[in-house]
């Protein structure tokens, strides 16, 4: 027989699964200390299924999806690319935000450099990166742009966020959507970091 609080916590676990028409919790879930797993699943839960009027839930988790991507977390990667399919976005839009995340990981390595140098001395070389993701998308403009601000926000390119904000805006997004945005990327970039034994 399970103890009140393990069976609590199942239930809690489960109720999330339910949630998100997922047969199982992301594995994380299933090792959070117990202190902290109801605010964790809480946090994660309004995090992916938020005010729709600002972000609907399959664009959400596929927000979720490029900073696990970005952070290399297979485990929730996994689980956040069936959460978004179940949710409506078709296995292309997947791979399309992946991509994104990918491309501006890569430019975040870069630019990152100049960032944490603060000096314009390198401002005359080119990154000499492609970038078809960012510019071949099938995802919308400013929802490319939204998802570099999550994943630079997450590599700590002040240089990158700043640039994408601003394109992000210029695309229609509103602030909202990039407050949204960033804390959706603050729960997956936190889970992502939580070490998982299988």
């Amino acid at each position: 027989m399970k103890e009140p609080l393990a069976q609590e916590l199942q239930s809690v676990i489960d109720r999330f699964s339910e949630r998100f028409s997922m047969s199982e919790a992301p594995a994380v879930l299933l090792q959070l200390p117990i202190e902290v797993l109801k605010d964790t699943t809480l946090n994660l839960a309004r995090s992916l299924d938020g005010e729709p009027k600002i972000l609907d839930r399959a664009s959400r988790l596929l927000i979720g999806l490029s900073v696990a991507v970005a952070k290399g977390n297979d485990l929730l990667s996994s689980w956040l690319l069936g959460a978004a399919i179940s949710a409506s976005k078709s296995r292309e839009e997947c791979e399309a935000a992946k991509a994104v995340s990918l491309t501006c990981a890569t430019y975040n390595g870069y630019y990152r450099f100049r960032s944490l140098l603060g000096n314009a001395e390198y401002d005359s070389f080119q990154p000499a990166l492609r970038a078809t993701p960012f510019v071949q998308s099938l995802l919308p403009k400013g929802f490319v742009e939204l998802i570099c601000v999550v994943v630079s926000v997450q590599n700590n390119c002040s240089y990158c966020v700043s640039g994408h904000v601003k394109s992000a805006k210029d695309a229609g997004i509103t602030i909202a959507m990039i407050d949204e945005a960033v804390r959706i990327g603050a729960v997956i970039g936190a889970l992502c970091s939580f070490p998982v034994v299988l």
